[in-house]
């Protein structure tokens, strides 16, 4: 007689309530599980007494004149999902098994197995790739109507959806300065991988790579006939006379490179523009500038642990014939609207500050004064908000312009949000906001209205950044009131830790010094700064703030 062949639900029912394990290992085992369940909360709140912990930053949204009930409930829902949001990555930040954990397994994934994370991609012979670099080059034509349509649907619920293509925006910037007699001259920078295949992967790629929407936009963009500056041929040249034209580890160009590309915008403004006539004497002085880059810091290993040593590289220091620190001067009839590649041997929270920037070797091979607007994130639109918000409190940043130079990483053409900017000159405020006198600094205290949220540490291929604030209920150190509201910036991040100031939250009373931004926008506004939602509030004249003693 044939054996019963046992099917699988037989066998399930056979070993229900059938176990190999001894009832004392199984309550060792239970016991073990909710330990681990509950003691690594406990252990989490027994930290937080001894620092800020994280809080719910909600406060209930108004209801608008004339606004519908449903409208009112969603911006409120809008509201609640983001303060989730901010509350999970506060709680992420600071467990303690992420920063015990964390860094060591980060080193063994480094060094043992070659990986990084999601911002850092390890290459060749010690190169460090940027990630999103990489999605960009590497990924879907950024100009195909289904990669539009996946990117304008992909934000979260309470983000605004962003402006995926980059031609609407570009040509309306440009038909905008038309209209003043000012030419545009576009400037991408490629990503290290685009220049050097061989950093990246030991297949033989001819080189430059391009996403596969790059050569459509650039034959939109000559058909309208928009200029741009492809520093592709120069940064390849360097590359093969030199080795390479990036740093190892940072995700920007090295000095050289980038003074090649300077002068090669400069032949390139006086041959398709021309008629310039200021003219400025500016004289070079060779140095040196040591740094570990960008992407280094955003591996998060372990303090003290050195896998990528700092690099030394040659800078060109630019100053005035009186031997004064080259400085952009307004009234300059070029203007350079530019992201990181034009801070990163400028700005201080890059680490390579040294006075040898793009702006400065631009007017070097210019021999003309240069005006700068830069900031060294969201170069797909944060610079032209910077000259909209400038022209919209009044100040004409255009006045005399003959040519302005966007100088962008081109990763944003695939990444970047290509909002619509518009160009209006305004009228300056009449003191409906609080602003600090020139050359003088204000203690006051003040309620937070709204906050900025500020960058995560390693999170961002920067060091520092400003947040924004809008404080109502103003009053002077004295106790009397001040002007009723004021916008302000100050540090949210400095050298990769977030500040006290970044741990306050809507109605929080806080005590700031004030002073008036336009002092000290030469020196942080090159900075990345997260903007707040109203828009309107970043027209207003802001302040420079930093926290008093009183509430850190």
């Amino acid at each position: 007689m044939a054996a019963h062949k046992i099917n699988r639900e037989e066998v399930a029912k056979r070993e229900i309530g059938t176990t190999l394990v001894s009832a004392p290992a199984a309550r060792l085992l239970t016991l073990c599980f909710l330990a681990t369940v509950f003691l690594v909360p406990l252990g989490q709140r027994f930290i937080d007494r001894a620092a800020a912990p994280p809080t719910f930053a909600y406060s209930p949204v108004g209801r608008g004149e004339g606004e519908s009930l449903f409208s009112l409930v969603d911006r409120n829902n809008r509201a609640v999902l983001k303060a989730i949001n901010g509350l999970e990555g506060d709680l992420e930040e600071g467990s303690f098994l992420r920063r015990l954990f964390l860094p060591p397994l980060q080193y063994v994934m480094l060094h043992l197995l070659g990986k990084g994370n999601e911002k850092a991609v390890p290459g060749r012979e010690g190169a460090l790739h940027y990630a999103p670099d990489l999605d960009a080059l590497l990924g879907p034509p950024f100009l195909h109507p289904q990669q539009l349509r996946e990117r304008a649907a992909s934000h979260k619920l309470w983000e605004k959806a962003a402006h995926p293509d980059p031609l609407p925006a570009i040509e309306s910037f440009a038909r905008q300065l038309a209209e003043r007699g000012i030419r545009l001259i576009l400037l991408p920078v490629p990503s290290r991988a685009a220049i050097e295949p061989p950093s990246l992967s030991r297949r033989n790629v001819a080189a430059p790579l391009a996403n596969r929407s790059l050569a459509e936009l650039m034959a939109r963009l000559s058909e309208k006939g928009i200029l741009v500056f492809d520093p592709r041929p120069t940064l390849l040249h360097y590359a093969r006379e030199h080795g390479s034209a990036y740093l190892d580890t940072d995700t920007h160009w090295l000095p050289g490179a980038m003074q090649e590309v300077a002068g090669d915008v400069a032949g390139f403004i006086e041959a398709r523009v021309g008629g310039l006539s200021a003219t400025a004497s500016y004289v070079a002085e060779e140095g040196t500038v040591r740094g570990l880059g960008d992407i280094a810091r955003m591996l998060t290993l372990p303090a003290g642990v050195e896998v990528h040593a700092p690099e030394e590289v040659s800078v060109r220091r630019i100053f005035s014939a009186r031997q004064e620190l080259w400085l952009p001067d307004k009234g300059a009839e070029v203007l350079l609207l530019g992201d990181s590649f034009t801070n990163i041997y400028a700005s201080e929270g890059l680490g390579w500050k040294s006075g040898a920037g793009l702006a400065e070797q631009l007017a070097y091979h210019l021999q003309r004064p240069v005006d700068l607007l830069a900031r060294n994130d969201g170069g797909a639109y944060v610079t032209r908000e910077m000259l909209a918000a400038e022209l919209a409190r009044g100040h004409d940043r255009l006045a005399g312009k003959m040519v302005v130079v966007w100088q962008f990483a081109e990763r944003e053409l695939a990444l970047g949000d290509w909002k619509p900017v518009e160009l209006r000159l305004g009228q300056p405020a009449q003191g409906l906001y609080f602003v600090a006198p020139p050359g003088a600094a204000v203690t006051v205290s003040a309620t937070i209205a709204a906050i900025s949220p500020s960058a995560r540490p390693g999170t961002v291929p920067y060091r520092d950044a400003v947040l924004t604030m809008h404080l109502v209920d103003l009053e002077t150190a004295e106790g009397k009131p001040a002007a009723g509201q004021a916008v302000v910036y100050g540090w949210g991040m400095r050298d990769n830790v977030l500040t006290p100031l970044a741990a306050q939250r809507p109605g929080d009373r806080v005590t700031l010094r004030l002073q008036p931004w336009e002092e000290v926008e030469g020196e942080y506004g090159s900075y990345r700064r997260t903007p707040l939602d109203d828009d309107l509030l970043e027209l207003e004249i802001p302040n420079w703030g930093e926290m008093s003693d009183d509430t850190k």
